[in-house]
């Protein structure tokens, strides 16, 4: 029996083996016979499978507080929080304490291809996840180690201001048995890393203070960070497109959207080619500055409609009104019409970026005609 099972077992009684029926979409029936109902944080209460759960009395959990009951299985639990580059740094860590034959228990945010996806149980003491602050989910977590890598004003759709954001960070540090915060770049001095930019210098620096602390070689640790080829969406080159490099990233956040840009600027290039979907309109509507800021660092900015997210266009705010703070950049209302001004603007020389935390993930597949995985 593995860990999820023996936790949920020692708090909820007995658990039969579960069905293996996979269904696509979301029915009040799905839940019929089950034990428990693990939910995300994109399933709401008026969810018909978390609505009918609740009429039947079954228990529904979040995802997070399941992840919390596994994690409490492990001796030595490593939880990586910020508000930017929680999943590279997980990753990072996760690929040190592998290629030091620690064989740890991975959770992460992002496709991982060392590990096949985005999780691994593995078979030691050691277990290591990212801690999403959103909704205050990282509140079900108790690490032994706790490193925290930034923190910017995020999620204003939960987080009423900075001050309410930094105290829910506060209590997670507090819940830790140990935090490192101040974390020495210098100690990769002479690596070099496949991944580019600065940022990911400061993520394998967090990476690298973990591996100290658990006594793993320096060397083994720089050795393991020099081989890190990257995550899902994080810079992540996708291909040509009329013989400009084209790369997909995640980045929501004003400071994530300027790294992103920063680095396709620091690459040889003619133009660096932005299309760029705003997600959620809160978010939009309050760090509608930032974002104006670091489009700039474009030399061609694409704006499609805001990706809505969980959230109704009731906030009086659209792309539009970014658009009006960017010289020069472009309204491409859909991401067909995007796609199409890509393949149109696109040339040799050419670094092209879509970025974002909806949809626009899929634009690489528009361009090229090709069919998403």
């Amino acid at each position: 029996m593995g860990p999820l099972a023996i936790a949920l077992r020692e708090r909820y009684g007995a658990v039969t083996r579960g069905s293996d029926k996979t269904t696509t979409g979301h029915a009040a029936e799905n839940v019929h016979g089950a034990d428990f109902v693990i939910r995300t944080a994109a399933a709401h209460d008026d969810n018909p499978e978390v609505a009918e759960a609740r009429r039947l009395g079954i228990p529904v959990l979040e995802r997070a507080e399941v992840w919390g009951m596994i994690m409490r299985r492990f001796p030595n639990t490593i939880c990586i929080a910020g508000t930017h580059g929680k999943s590279t740094t997980t990753a990072m860590t996760a690929q040190v304490f592998l290629e030091a034959g620690l064989d740890p228990g991975v959770m992460v945010g992002a496709a991982f291809p060392l590990i096949g996806g985005n999780h691994r149980l593995g078979n030691s003491s050691y277990f290591i996840a990212e801690a999403d602050e959103y909704l205050n989910q990282f509140r079900f977590f108790k690490p032994t180690l706790a490193l925290i890598l930034n923190m910017e004003f995020d999620h204003p759709d939960f987080y009423a201001d900075f001050h309410a954001y930094e105290n829910t960070f506060g209590r997670f540090a507090a819940s830790a048995d140990c935090v490192i915060d101040s974390f020495d770049v210098h100690a990769l001095d002479g690596v070099t890393l496949k991944v580019p930019g600065e940022h990911n210098r400061k993520n394998a620096a967090a990476a690298f203070a973990a591996a100290k602390h658990y006594g793993i070689a320096d060397d083994v640790a720089r050795r393991a960070l020099a081989n890190f080829s990257g995550i899902a969406r994080r810079f992540e080159y996708k291909g040509e497109l009329n013989g400009a490099a084209f790369y997909d990233d995640y980045a929501h956040h004003p400071s994530e959207l300027a790294a992103a840009l920063s680095t396709a600027a620091a690459l040889p290039h003619r133009r660096v080619i932005a299309a760029f979907q705003p997600h959620t309109y809160t978010r939009t509507k309050a760090l509608l500055g930032d974002f104006a800021t670091a489009l700039r660092l474009a030399d061609v900015a694409l704006i499609p409609d805001i990706y809505a997210a969980r959230e109704d266009d009731v906030y009086g705010v659209s792309s539009r009104d970014l658009i009006s703070l960017v010289p020069g950049a472009e309204y491409t209302a859909t991401l067909t019409e995007t796609s199409k001004r890509l393949r149109e603007l696109a040339q040799p020389g050419d670094i092209v970026l879509s970025i974002g935390a909806g949809d626009v993930t899929t634009l690489w597949c528009a361009v090229t005609n090709a069919v998403p995985a």
